[in-house]
């Protein structure tokens, strides 16, 4: 039996990092998706800035919870 993982995103956060100073841009993600254990998921995003000129940290909020890290890529 296939047990599913749901991910809230009522105000999913997209900060991003960089050497000369921080952006911060916030994002609606759907009310939940659903993916298998071990399944890959992929959030989407557009943004204002150049993805070659900043680190992008994704950090999701819960609805009713505190922050939680997911991860972060680096050009």
């Amino acid at each position: 039996m296939f047990v599913s993982s749901v991910m809230m995103f009522s105000a999913a956060l997209l900060l991003i990092l960089a050497a000369q100073g921080v952006k911060c841009e916030q994002l609606t993600q759907p009310a939940s998706v659903t993916v298998q254990p071990g399944q890959r998921l992929t959030i989407s995003c557009q943004v204002s800035y150049s993805l070659s000129s900043y680190a992008t940290a994704w950090i999701r909020q819960p609805a009713g919870k505190g922050l939680e890290w997911i991860g972060w890529k680096s050009t």
